[in-house]
């Protein structure tokens, strides 16, 4: 295993300590997102998360899609994967699936943090 490998699962380790927490906010901050974990951390990502529900997708701009990222609020992780295209998914409890595609933004630098408590973090 490379070392930027290790440093991968390091981050996909730290993110899994979600699964089994509520979403206990959704902040909407400009041009990017937060997503509050109960005390399990707090994910922040430039890059918005389509939804997945009942076979349907909204993305960013689409009527109900805040109205349903809200909605998610109280919902428990069931489980959480990051595609080796950099796409995390994170699958509620209700079946709803949050896909953020981390290698669609363009911008170059970092495309999403996640804080868990005892001062760690990790930058995608």
């Amino acid at each position: 295993m490379t070392k930027e490998q290790m440093i991968q699962e390091n981050g996909k380790k730290l993110l899994l300590e979600i699964r089994g927490a509520r979403l206990s906010s959704v902040q909407f901050v400009l041009d990017y997102l937060i997503l509050g974990f109960d005390e399990k951390g707090a994910l922040t990502t430039l890059v918005w998360p389509e939804i997945i529900e009942k076979g349907a997708t909204l993305t960013f701009g689409m009527t109900r899609y805040r109205d349903s990222l809200c909605a998610l609020i109280t919902r428990i992780v069931e489980n959480v994967e990051i595609a080796s295209d950099e796409t995390m998914v994170i699958t509620f409890d209700d079946g709803t699936r949050l896909a953020i595609p981390l290698h669609s933004y363009k911008e170059g630098g970092e495309r999403a943090i996640f804080t868990a408590p005892k001062n760690r973090l990790f930058v995608w």
